[in-house]
Order: structure tokens, then sequence, then C-alpha cells
């Protein structure tokens, strides 16, 4: 029965001690705080290591009362599950269905309504007084036939009553007739005066709704245009979800290293071990009451220890990166030196103490003896056919060392093969597992391939003794024991290492041009943020980019960087950055302020070739007077406040110089004419051709008269004679000779506010090389004349060697 008392830590959850960074990689130490240890043996598994860890750097180191038994490092599948780690978020966004709004009747004005209202009522009652009339008329009709009726009555007629009651009858009718007449005629009359109120509102209700429909169809355009801008920023918003994830992916481990400690902790004992030591009752009876209680509660013996893991991966490091700002008129310059900090593997190193260091130095390569020298011994064999003798030129063993050294190099640059670390696979745990079954046989054909390196290896260089880690190491200094990562990497026994080295050589011998290909990418994420960044140089503090018409009563303070701490030792340098940082996964580099180095006295100078073409190349000689030594990298370069473009620093030390070319200065004019060609009466050979050749240098310095005056480099050439019977000699500037220095020059223009241009001095230099250094006054111009006879005899052809 296995009582080993086990535990998990993972990677993500340990705190980041401190954080290494060099050139080419970088070292990590994680710190396993408070680990619960019960009597026996504990196991003590760190699971999540980045797949880019170099297992043989991996160390572990701590404090407490516990002896480490062994170390294992594997290489296994990532357990852990994408979407666990990076959910997707359950608060999808989705469009905001927004209620239409309805389209309901539009309503009529209510002094329209009114108006209708009066027309129906009027109606109404024209409709009563036509009723009258009809009524009256009827019963009109009705009295004339009953007067028709009474002469046909036999009976005796009353003629003079019914005459007045017919009267009576028709006067009542006709007037009821008159009455509904003329109420109708009223009722139409005002009928047709709000039919016109009528007509002249309702067209005053169309012009409200077409005014109405106008501010619709506004609003509507409005509505599309919010639509169409949400839509654009949904997508926007999907685009940046997908890049995020694509990021992640891209660092999201396939496999991880896990690494396992096995600890042994004695079991507790209240009394001393020693005779003389002395322990009261009441301190052994509250130590075992203690000890009781932590086994009661199941928590071990209480014994606690602290970890620490230190491991190093190439896939993080940093580049140095220069912003550098020139004042021609105070001769001063201002360098920014910056550090671009990359992190390509699967970890975030939170909160941690980041420091950078110079060091160039690398793990591989230390197996490697100290090459002896073989005899070189060769013998004549047969006749020679001609053509280069191969065996006069190198030996056999140089070139089988300098093939090996160039491996070796591209090994040392190599990155283990990303894809087949990071990223997400359809079935992940199924391609993890087969590609961990067939480690092995990767192994095999890698020794393999490497067999022919390693029998050369053996024939140049004595065997090198490989160094066992002693078992049982006391805990505080214990190093890396034992590998049983099987799989891709294999263990380190007996000559493990030599054919670690060896199975990593010789691909690299194979595919040279990978490995350049797979350098030129983890540096292209640096210089690609150089280039993005190229814009973005800093001027002088003193200096205002933009001027907003106030008026500035005191000096707006200035933004300032947090600048590291330099500490150098040996042959490297470090700089501990301040505060503590978060390092996360991410294919861009991130800018961390290193220094900023003040120069004073810079030199300013001109070069010209005018030969080749005519103008001034300015450049600025600078002295490192500070403790920092610059690393060669990019720089941002501005020149009195003008950006100039990109460039690159040369590596200076302190108290070293170095100077930056700023490209061509426009305000130095050069002239360079064709030369003026003479023939010659006197000369060496009086049956020859003598020739005098003049050629003229003209310079002007535009600048302001009250600027400084430059100093500027003139370089021409006379050709050199490689035939006795050619005589080439320099008739000017006068008394020039190989290594004297002549007074020489003249003003470019006539006049007497010309004379004081400035001076200049020529010098003749090895293989025809003509140097004048000119010192030009602001404003001036100056002529530099070199005029040189050439004799050869008559019938001869000059022609260049």
């Amino acid at each position: 029965m296995d009582t080993t008392h086990k535990q998990e830590y993972r990677i993500r959850d340990l705190p980041t001690k401190s954080v290494t960074l060099f050139p080419t990689r970088a070292q990590i130490v994680r710190e396993v705080k408070d680990v619960s240890l019960k009597p026996g043996a504990n196991e003590i598994t760190v699971v999540g290591l980045t797949p880019t860890t170099d297992e043989h750097s991996i160390k572990v180191e701590g404090t407490g009362s516990a002896i480490i038994t062994d170390i294992t490092v594997e290489l296994l599948p990532n357990r852990e599950i994408f979407e666990d780690i990076y959910p997707e978020s359950d608060e999808e966004e989705e469009d905001k269905s927004e209620e239409e709004e309805e389209d309901d009747a539009e309503k009529v004005d209510e002094a329209l309504d009114e108006v209708r209202d009066k027309i129906q009522a009027l109606a109404d009652e024209q409709k009563r007084a036509k009723e009258t009339v009809s009524s009256a008329e009827s019963r009109l009709k009705f009295l004339d036939a009953y007067g028709n009726s009474l002469d046909k009555k036999k009976e005796a007629v009353d003629i003079e009553a019914s005459v007045e009651t017919y009267r009576k009858e028709r006067e009542k009718v006709f007037q009821d007739h008159m009455n509904g007449t003329i109420r109708e005629r009223d009722l139409s009359k005002e009928i047709r005066k709000l039919r016109t109120e009528e007509q002249r509102l309702q067209k005053l209700v169309i012009k409200e709704r077409e005014k109405a429909a106008k501010a619709k169809a506004k609003i509507a355009r409005a509505k599309a245009k919010q639509e169409a801008k949400e839509l654009r920023r949904k997508a926007e918003r999907v685009k940046e979800k997908n890049r995020v994830k694509k990021e992640r992916e891209n660092f999201w481990p396939r496999f991880c290293y896990s690494v396992r400690i096995t600890l042994d902790a004695a079991s507790f004992t209240p009394s001393s071990s020693r005779r003389s030591s002395i322990a009261s009752v009441s301190d052994v009876k509250v130590m075992v009451e203690k000890e009781a209680a932590s086994e009661a509660s199941g928590s071990g013996s209480g014994h606690t220890c602290d970890l620490s893991i230190s491991y190093v991966t190439s896939s993080a490091f940093w580049s140095p990166s220069y912003d550098l700002a020139l004042s021609t008129t105070a001769n001063t310059a201002l360098l920014c030196f910056d550090a671009q900090l990359t992190n390509m593997t699967s970890e975030t190193w939170t909160n941690s103490k980041v420091t950078l260091s110079t060091s160039q130095t690398t793990f591989s390569g230390l197996q490697d003896a100290i090459p002896t020298l073989v005899p070189w011994r060769v013998k004549l064999a047969g006749k020679w056919t001609g053509g280069v003798q191969n065996e006069l030129i190198d030996s056999k063993e140089e070139r089988a060392h300098q093939g090996v050294w160039q491996a070796a190099q591209m090994a040392n640059y190599a990155q283990k093969p990303r894809a087949q670390y990071f990223g997400l696979s359809e079935q992940p745990f199924a391609k993890s597992a087969n590609a961990f079954e067939n480690a092995p046989q990767m192994r095999n054909m890698m020794m393999q391939k490497a067999a022919p390196m390693m029998e050369a290896q053996q024939m140049m260089a004595a065997p090198v003794q490989q160094q066992q880690a002693p078992s049982g190491a006391a805990f505080g200094s214990a190093g890396f024991g034992s590998s049983n990562a099987g799989g891709l990497f294999g263990s380190a026994s007996n000559t493990g290492n030599a054919v670690y080295a060896s199975a990593n050589i010789a691909p690299a011998m194979n595919s040279l041009n990978l490995a350049k290909s797979k350098k030129s990418a983890r540096r292209g994420v640096a210089d690609e943020y150089l280039r993005e960044e190229s814009s973005a140089s800093l001027p002088f503090p003193d200096e205002d980019d933009e001027d907003d018409g106030r008026t500035i009563l005191e000096p707006t303070p200035e933004l300032s960087f947090q600048e590291s701490a330099f500490e150098e030792t040996g042959l490297t340098a470090t700089y501990d950055l301040p505060n503590l940082k978060t390092l996360k996964p991410s294919s861009t580099a991130s800018k961390q302020r290193v220094a900023r180095i003040s120069f004073s006295n810079v030199y300013f100078s001109h070069t010209v070739v005018a030969k080749y073409k005519p103008a001034a190349y300015l450049k600025a000689k600078l002295r490192n007077t500070s403790k920092l030594t610059l690393l060669k990298g990019p720089t941002g370069l501005t020149l009195d406040g003008t950006f100039m473009g990109r460039s690159t620093l040369p590596r200076c030390s302190a108290g070293d110089t170095f100077t930056m070319s700023l490209g061509v200065d426009p305000a130095i004019k050069v002239a360079y004419p064709k030369p003026d060609v003479k023939r010659s009466t006197t000369g060496v050979f009086t049956k020859g051709d003598n020739s005098v050749y003049t050629r003229t240098i003209t310079l002007v310095n535009t600048r302001a008269t009250a600027g400084k005056p430059v100093n500027i480099l003139v370089l021409d050439q006379v050709p050199v004679s490689e035939d006795e019977k050619l005589r080439i000699d320099i008739l000017h500037p006068r008394g020039l000779y190989a290594g004297s220095g002549v007074a020489t020059g003249a003003a470019g223009k006539e006049g007497k506010e010309e004379k004081d241009w400035g001076k200049a001095t020529a010098t003749l230099k090895k293989a025809g090389e003509v140097s004048w250094d000119v010192v030009l006054n602001a404003g001036k111009s100056a002529r530099l004349t070199l005029e040189y006879d050439v004799a050869f005899p008559t019938g001869d052809r000059v022609v260049q060697c």
C-alpha cells in the first residue's frame, strides 16, 4: 500500500519570484509556499511548465526540515481544457429588437373635426327643412284635391265656410313651406361657408402630414444609420474577440512539463536528540498537544516547507531599443535607452521582479572539449593535373570541426517547433497521446541521423566525463537530480548529454536554412514592433510640439519614465526594472524605459565624396560618459526636433565613443563639374602625350551667417600608375606628398566679404587618395582645386587595371 502523501500545484497558481531576461533566453523562479508535509514520503507535483522550458535547467531549492530523495521531469499532454480557462462570454450581445412604431391613423385637427361636426348638424337641419317644405307641398295638394271634390257633391254645401277653411289651411301650409324654404336657404349658406373652411383645413392637414412624413423619414434614416453603426461596432467586437482567441490559441500548450519532487520528512520528536538539550515539561506538553491536534484535523504533522523552482526558456528575451535626439546648436544629445520585453511562452508571470541581463552565454556546448591539433601530414600522390590542391588549403580535421561548429551555432539559436507544442486541435488528447507514444520512435530516428556526427565527435575529442548529482542531497541546495521525461527528450544517463547534443546538432546541419528562418521569425516580432514605433521618437525635454495659443504662466511638468537600477559584474551588466511587472504571453513586445543618457560636446562633421555623389554626409561622434554599456540595437534619430528615421546604434562600452551617420545635410551645397584637360608642352617625354587635369570642388555653407562653422572632410583621388612609363604628378596643391599637410583652398566667390571663408588643409594618402580637412564658416563658400599632370609615350593607351 502506497502511503506517500501526494500534492499537486499548477504553475499558473504559483507566484513568480523573479524573471531574469537575457538577449536570447529567460530564467524564471517560481515559489511554492507553505507546503504541508506528513511524516514519511511526500510527493509534490508541479504541473503546467511551458513546453519551451529547457528540461536540463530545472532546479529545485527551498527551506525546511526535509530531504529531497528524487526529482522527475516529464513532458505530458496538457490536461487543462481551453474552454475552462477562457470561457465564452454568456452575455452575447444580441441585436436589440426595438418595437417599430405602429402606423396609427393620422389624427385630424380639432378645428377640422369641429367644422365637420357643424356641417353634419347643418345637414341634418337642412334635411328637416326639406321635410317641412315637402310636407307643405303634400298638404297643399291635399287641399286642392279636397276643393275640387266639393262641386261634385249633390247635397248642399256651405261654400263660404268651406272656402274660409280652405283659406286658413292653405295659409298655414304656405307658412310652413315658406319657413322651410328660408331655413333650407340659410342652412345651405352656412354649409357652403363651412365647406370652404373644411377645404382650407384639409390643405393645412395635408401640409402638416407631409411635414410629419419628412420628419419621420429623417428619423428612419438616422435610425438606419445608427443600426449600421452598431453593426460595424459589433463586427469589430467580434473581430477583436476572434483576434484575442487566436492569440490565446497560439500560446495554448499542447504539452506541459511536470516536475515531481519526492521529499522525506522525519517524524516529529518532542524531546531533543542531544543529551545536552534541555526541554521543560510544559514545553513538551504543548508541543505534543499541537502535534495531536494536527493529526486529528488531518493536516499532517504540522511541518511545512517552502520550495523554489527555477528554469530557463528560450522563448522569452529582451532586446534594446533607442531614441537619440541631437542638437547641432548646443552640440548635445539625449539618448533614451528602452528595453523591449518579449514573452512567447505559455505562462503569465504576474507581479514579478524583472531583471535584464546582457549576458550572451548559453547552456549549449558545455560538453564540447577543447580541440587538439592533429598533425597535418601530406604526401605526393601521382602527377598533378592542375587546379586547386584542396589538401594544401585545409585539412580533413579542419573541415570536420568547422561543420560541427557551424551546426552547433545554428542549434543554439534554433527554437523548439511551436506548431508541435502550441495551439488547439480537434482531438487534442488523442493527438497528444499519439505524439507522446511515438516519441521513442522519433528519438531513435534522431539518434540514427546523429550517428555520423557522434563518430566525428569521438574521433576529434576525448569523451566528456558526465557529472552525476548525488542522491539524497540536502534540502537547501538540491539541483536537477534525475529525469524520466520519456518521449521526445529521453533520459539523461551516462552518454545522455552527448546523445542529446548530437541529436540536436545533426538535424541542424541538415536544415541550416530552417534554423535561420526560425531565428528570423523569433527576432521578427521585435523588428516589427520597432517599425511600428519608428515614428514615436522622443523630442528634447524643452521643446513643445504644438502651440495651443494659451498663455503659459508656469512650465507644464513633463511626464517622466521609471528608470532601472544598473549593476555591472564582470562581463555582465544587469538592469533591475522598478516595481513589479506582469508579463503575459504575446506576440508583441512591451517597452520599458531603462535609462536616459545625456551627451555633451557632441562633435558634428561632414564628409564629401563628390567624385561619386555631390552631397555632404553629416555624422555625429559621441562619447559614452555614463556607466552603462550600450548594446547594438535599432534607434530612432531626431535632429534639431525633426525625426530623421531609423538607424542602428553600435555597441559602445562605458567611456568609448561611437559614430552615428545622419544622412545628407541639405544645408551644405557641393558642386563637382567635369575635369578641365589641357595639353602640356613640358614633360618627361620629349615625344609623348602630356596633359594637365584640373578638378574643382566648390562647397557652400548656406546656413545663416550667425551660425557656427562646419567641419568637412572632402575626399578625392588621382590615378596611380602601375607602369614606369606612365608618370602622374600632382601640381596643385603645391608641395603635396604622402603624409604631409598643405594649406590650400580659396574663396568660392570674389569680393572682400568672402575672404574670411575659413581654412583647408590637404593631405595625400596611400593609393592616390587626397583629403581636405575644411573648416567652412556660415554663409561662405570655398573652392578646392586638384591638378595633376599625366605623361606617357605617344601611341600608348591608358587603361584601368
